[in-house]
C-alpha cells in the first residue's frame, strides 16, 4: 500500500523542480544567447506570436509600460524585433531566431538529462514531464491579476 506523501514534502518536491527547470531556461539561454538579457529574453517571448503593442508587453511581463518600451526599445536597437507602423513591435527574423535557439538548446539539456538518468529512470521522468506539461500548461495559460495600483 502507498502513502501520499504530505503536502510539504510535495511542496519541496515541487519547490525543487522549478528551481531545476529555472536554471535549465538561464543555462539554455545562456547557451544560445548568451548577449540577450533574461529581461530582453522574456519581453521576445511576450511577442511570441503575434504584435504586441507597450500595454500588451507591460501586461503580459507585469511591469509598467514605460519600463516595456524602454525594453522594447532596446530589442529594437539590437534589431531582435521592429517597430510598426501601427505603434505594435513584432519579433525580427533575429528574434525568431533567438528564441528558437533557446528552445532547442533547452530540449538538447533535457534529453540529455533524461538520456543520462539510469535506464528504469528514463521512463518515469519522460511519463513526469508529460503529466507536468498537462497539469501545468492549462494554468499556465491563466491570464495574470493585475497588480494593484
Amino acid at each position: 500500500m502507498s502513502v501520499d506523501p504530505v503536502p510539504a514534502e510535495v511542496s519541496s518536491a515541487a519547490e525543487q523542480v522549478a528551481v531545476s527547470m529555472i536554471e535549465l531556461w538561464r543555462r539554455a539561454r545562456a547557451d544560445a544567447a548568451p548577449t540577450v538579457s533574461e529581461e530582453q529574453m522574456r519581453g521576445l517571448l511576450a511577442l511570441d506570436g503575434a504584435p504586441s503593442g507597450p500595454g500588451g508587453v507591460a501586461g503580459s511581463l507585469g511591469v509598467s509600460p514605460s519600463s516595456a518600451t524602454r525594453l522594447l526599445d532596446r530589442l529594437e536597437q539590437r534589431t531582435l524585433v521592429r517597430h510598426l507602423p501601427s505603434g505594435e513591435f513584432c519579433l525580427t527574423g533575429a528574434g525568431k531566431c533567438v528564441l528558437e535557439a533557446t528552445r532547442e538548446r533547452r530540449r538538447q539539456l533535457l534529453e540529455q538529462t533524461v538520456v543520462t538518468a539510469a535506464p528504469p529512470d528514463r521512463r518515469v521522468l519522460r511519463d513526469a514531464f508529460d503529466q507536468l506539461y498537462g497539469v501545468v500548461s492549462p494554468v499556465a495559460r491563466v491570464p495574470r491579476s493585475r497588480r494593484p495600483s
